[in-house]
């Protein structure tokens, strides 16, 4: 590790933020949004730990549609990507198992360590998306290390209300329609949503890329009762997906020559996605979640959430040829009927070549106790039991069973000019499979301080993080045929520690604002996936090891309204540094970012959004990456309010990558086959409130 690296960027941090500036409404995220992803419902400004807040409400919603455009929204996050329908977030260079999503109040476990599926989560019926940057093992236990993603569903309405969205998109033929309704009746208010996509293969510059179609079909229901005293929320969500997995062949390195992506003939008849012979997966995850919240008198409050999840993951096509599965054919010989668009969930003849079954059961309990007007404290517990089970013809992880249990409390003392936040939390982990069992346990915690000044905020947290290793890093010996390789796992891991400091300052002025965030990360026993020069079944070999690494880096954002009424701008600057014990690159680290937002608000119904987005080269990368080139992209989007028939109408409409532009993403899994990102694609939309 270079401390020159490290000191230089911190100085200059601090030299850029010696201007003032002011929190203006430019950007969606705004200081007086209450923050759910924290206890004692304050909002973002009295936060002593800082959270970024995204309302989808106030954006356009093509850039809602899908997942990956809201979250590249937030400052600090990243989007590892394969194809514009499989999108992970990555927090300050952590990803997977390492940053939690929760939805629906409950801890989202949709077997995230799959690299080759999306977090799982529509982006219709939610109301917004809180990120915490950094360890939140405090409040969330184990997996937190990296950070937390708090999906906060759609809100209940005392009005009834119908409303209907329809978005199409030109670059992969895709097709989305939403529908929902919502209204009330004495102590009892209801939500019912569904919604419907369609979506053929992308293109590159290049043209169509083979495979990459995704289907995703999400219906969503709530009821909630609500008295003076007492509140309970019952939400259901149920998600179902079907994905193709696009080639991933390696020994592309200089991303040249790649004509076979420009003409895929034989390939014309994509409307059911049939007569594909290449990998593609079927996934379906139900939530189903009962919050109950009492308030006991006197400010004390209990707040009990009790959660099921069910996730059923199949991944076809490893064996078509061998074993007679014509991977998603019309016929389906010698199975069971009603496969002949794949859409058989279930385990009996599915053909399936990985079909895992995880069920979750979880219970979340947390007592809120004033003990004066400056000093309030929270007890919580988190409990959670989990069953793995395989159904397919091979196995990439064993049956296995997962226990958890975590006790935390968290302290608020708040002082003249702001608080201070004390934490402490115990967790332990026990997994049994019949390869083999392990138990993990850890005591860790957490300590922050806000300072408000005249025009500024300052916040400094000291926090530490706790991650036992999950199955597939323990005890994978197996093909993993959507990412093409045979994974091996190692039982010895030991579980990841990490320790994080974290300061913040916001700068105000009248009509600007100017904010900056540093970070130092160090993590001991790191768990990394290594390729081998050794090959199984006709697959490389990789092992999951462990060593220590560091990450540090930093924001800066900038929001401004200029001296014209109907333009702001937001500018952001984004860094990350992240390297092994032994001195060698972390990977999928995304390089120095630079995003400059243009907003034109020429009436209370008409609004233009201008993006450029620029990364520079990344070539300081781990041994299985390739260096990628720096790019730049424009995108536009605009919308328009109107009426029709007496209620409203939004029509809106959006430009990607205005001017075609041929790039790779370093955090792209596609770039390993020579495949290049989204090429020009054109939606347009609109929205109606009957």
């Amino acid at each position: 590790m270079n401390k020159k690296n490290i000191y230089g960027f911190i100085a200059l941090m601090l030299l850029v933020s010696h201007t003032s500036f002011s929190q203006t409404g430019t950007y969606p995220v705004q200081l007086d949004e209450v923050v759910l992803s924290l206890p004692f419902n304050q909002d973002q400004g009295k936060s002593v730990i800082k959270v970024e807040k995204i309302n989808l409400n106030n954006i356009n919603p093509i850039l809602r549609s899908y997942i990956s455009k809201s979250l590249s929204k937030l400052p600090g996050i990243s989007l590892i990507s394969t194809g514009p329908a499989i999108v992970k977030p990555s927090i300050r260079g952590l990803s997977g198992n390492r940053v939690i999503v929760y939805s629906q109040g409950v801890r989202l476990e949709n077997q995230q360590w799959g690299d080759e599926h999306g977090i799982g989560i529509s982006t219709s019926g939610i109301n917004s998306i809180e990120l915490i940057k950094g360890p939140a093992y405090v409040i969330y236990g184990s997996d937190a290390m990296g950070g937390v993603l708090y999906v906060e569903p759609e809100k209940y309405s005392s009005d009834f209300s119908i409303d209907y969205m329809g978005i199409y998109n030109s670059n992969y033929s895709g097709i989305t329609n939403n529908i929902g309704l919502k209204g009330s009746s004495g102590n009892f208010s209801y939500i019912l949503r569904g919604s419907m996509t369609d979506n053929q293969n992308f293109s590159s510059p290049d043209g169509e890329v083979e495979n990459t179609w995704f289907k995703e079909n999400d219906i969503q229901a709530g009821l909630m009762y609500t008295t003076e005293n007492f509140s309970s929320d019952l939400r259901l969500s149920m998600n179902f997906s079907e994905l193709g997995i696009p080639h991933m062949e390696e020994g592309h390195d200089d991303h040249d020559d790649h004509d076979d992506h420009d003409d895929h003939e034989g390939h014309e008849d994509h409307d059911d996605h049939e007569g594909h012979e290449d990998h593609y997966q079927e996934l379906s995850h139900t939530i189903l979640t009962w919050k109950n919240n009492f308030d006991l008198g006197n400010d004390h409050n209990l707040e009990v959430t009790l959660g099921r999840q069910v996730n059923d993951r199949k991944e076809f096509g490893g064996h078509s040829e061998e074993e007679g599965h014509d991977d998603h054919d019309d016929d389906h010989e010698g199975e069971e009927e009603g496969h002949d668009d794949h859409d058989d969930h279930g385990h009996g003849g599915s053909g399936a070549e990985l079909d895992m079954e995880l069920v979750t059961n979880s219970l979340d309990m947390s007592l809120t106790m004033p003990q004066s007007d400056n000093f309030n404290l929270i007890i919580g517990s988190n409990i959670l039991a989990q069953e793995n089970k395989n159904f397919g013809h091979e196995e990439l992880i064993p049956d296995a069973e997962m226990n958890d249990f975590g006790l935390f409390g968290l302290g608020q003392i708040t002082m003249e000019n702001g608080a201070a936040l004390i934490g402490v939390r115990y967790d332990s982990r026990s997994i049994n499979s019949e390869m083999g069992s392990a138990d993990f346990s850890n005591f860790n915690g957490s300590i922050g301080i806000k300072r408000d000044f005249d025009n500024s905020t300052f916040r400094f947290n000291l926090g530490s993080g706790f991650r036992a290793p999950s199955l597939i890093e323990l005890f994978a010996d197996g093909v993993h045929h959507a990412t093409f390789r045979y994974e091996k796992g190692d039982a010895n891991l030991e579980a990841e520690t990490s320790f994080q400091t974290d300061i913040s300052l916001e700068i105000n002025d009248q009509d600007s604002s100017l904010a900056f965030d540093l970070f130092y990360n160090d993590i001991s026993d790191y768990i990394y996936i290594s390729p081998t020069n050794m090959n199984e079944d006709g697959y490389k070999v990789y092992n999951y090891m462990q060593q220590d690494a560091t990450l540090y880096g930093g924001e800066v954002h900038y929001s401004k309204q200029t001296g014209i009424d109907w333009l702001s701008s937001y500018t952001s600057l984004e860094y990350i540094f992240g390297e092994s014990g032994d001195g060698e690159a972390l990977p999928f680290i995304s390089p120095l970012t630079f995003n400059q937002i243009f907003n034109l608000d020429f009436s209370e119904n008409y609004s233009l959004e201008i993006d450029f987005l620029a990364k520079t080269k990344q070539s300081r990368v781990s041994m299985f990456e390739e260096e990628t080139d720096g790019y730049s992209v424009l995108n536009l989007s605009g919308s328009w309010m109107t009426s029709l028939l007496g209620n409203d109408l939004n029509i809106f409409w959006s430009i990607d990558n205005v001017f075609d532009k041929e790039y790779y993403d370093h955090l792209s899994r596609l770039k390993t086959a020579g495949i290049h990102e989204m090429g020009r694609n054109i939606s347009v939309g609109l929205k109606y409130n009957f």
